[in-house]
């Protein structure tokens, strides 16, 4: 696993890759009207240097803002990767979002409609995939950014605003009977869709959840204290990936939290703290 910022992940194993929230430009969000700029130079560099492997086989989008899916179309258009087969998945307003991006319509018709839920086999049965009907992040007014959906492909998208959030899911992979890996891109989850679940891996989203009741309490005995825990999205989400200073994005602070909470639950589980691009192996 290789935590790619924000919420993303690169998932490697047995020759295959897969990619969960896969955003990459990092550009300033915070610019007058916040101009949707994506920048295919950044994944150049990211794949022409090993950092990032490619391609994926598969694409998992958790919900439709910039900082979650801005970088997908450009991904499913290199020209370098046309002859592969890459599936994606995500709900209807994704798929919307994606075509009026400019998404190659070839590429579309790999694309997987979901709402939750669905239980789904890969590589003739080497993964499964169950999609997880989820909630985006409520911050301390109860409300979230862009909220919205789509019914139909919009004007291509100017402006980070143009990019709503259309139904919010999350991703537990299984390789095989080797492990368990469960993806959030929100803070926030459904308990009733978690139960029976019991990961070995959970990336936990870690923004603003001060209106969630017992928000870490409730999801880590929700999962039974999963084996391992590595916090997210709580970086800056603009500093580059060749920056020196890019470490000291990361909000230490989503660490402690998680620490607290299981040693306040008495559970055996171990806390990582991941860092931009490095492996971690499992």
């Amino acid at each position: 696993m290789r935590w790619l910022g924000v919420a993303g992940w690169e998932i490697a194993f047995d020759g295959r890759v897969l990619y969960f929230d896969p955003y990459l430009s990092r550009f300033d969000y915070r610019l007058p009207g916040g101009p949707l700029v994506p920048d295919p130079a950044v994944v150049d560099r990211l794949l022409n240097s090993g950092r990032l492997a490619g391609p994926p086989e598969l694409i998992m989008i958790s919900h439709g803002h910039w900082d979650h899916m801005a970088d997908v179309p450009q991904l499913l258009g290199r020209s370098g990767w046309a002859s592969k087969t890459i599936h994606t998945i995500g709900t209807e307003t994704h798929r919307h979002l994606l075509a009026a991006m400019g998404t190659p319509a070839a590429r579309l018709k790999n694309y997987i409609h979901a709402t939750g839920g669905e239980d789904l086999e890969f590589g003739d049965g080497a993964y499964r995939v169950q999609v997880i009907r989820s909630l985006h992040s409520q911050s301390r007014g109860y409300g979230f950014f862009a909220p919205g959906t789509r019914t139909a492909p919009p004007a291509a998208p100017a402006s980070i605003t143009d990019l709503v959030e259309g139904g919010t899911l999350a991703y537990q992979v299984t390789v095989a009977d080797r492990l368990k890996v469960l993806m959030f891109g929100g803070t926030n989850f459904v308990e009733r869709e978690l139960a029976g679940l019991r990961p070995d891996v959970v990336a936990i989203s870690m923004t603003d959840h001060s209106s969630l009741h017992r928000y870490l309490d409730r999801l880590l005995t929700t999962l039974g204290g999963p084996r391992y825990v590595i916090p997210v999205h709580h970086d800056d989400m603009i500093t580059g990936f060749d920056a020196p200073g890019l470490a000291a994005t990361v909000d230490r602070t989503a660490a402690q939290q998680l620490k607290e909470a299981v040693h306040r639950l008495r559970l055996r589980t171990e806390v990582i703290e991941p860092e931009h691009l490095r492996p971690l192996l499992f």
